[in-house]
């Protein structure tokens, strides 16, 4: 079924992606509201290539391809945690998008971790 929607991708993909060199694109689908102590929105993944040419939405699983949302930013933040994100920036408007580059991916000049931004 995955290889007739080249354009997604399942959680263990999505690990192998980022060790290829992707990003994780958060995107915002509805904006972020507070609710007492916990911020609620709707919030899709993206893996993305760094020039942005090839990308591929996360779906929850390789028999059902529905596209994973996240409702909270607690749900949000532990999935990138689980990724091997060591920071996360979240978007909290409807359309907005923030990247996030994969744990231990080295630069060319040594001098530290790459950092993922909006193009």
């Amino acid at each position: 079924m995955i290889e007739e929607a080249p354009n997604v991708v399942t959680e263990d993909g999505l690990r192998s992606l980022l060790a290829d060199g992707y990003l994780i694109e958060v995107v915002c689908r509805e904006a972020a509201e507070r609710r007492h102590n916990t911020w609620y929105g709707i919030w899709v993944v993206r893996a993305v290539a760094e020039d942005g040419r090839d990308d591929k939405m996360l779906v929850t699983s390789r028999s059902y391809l529905k596209v994973r949302e996240f409702r909270t930013i607690v749900g949000l933040v532990s999935f990138l945690a689980d990724m091997g994100c060591k920071s996360a920036c979240i978007p909290l408007e409807a359309g907005a998008r923030e990247r996030h580059a994969a744990p231990g991916r080295a630069d060319t000049s040594g001098t530290g971790p790459v950092l993922a931004q909006d193009s």
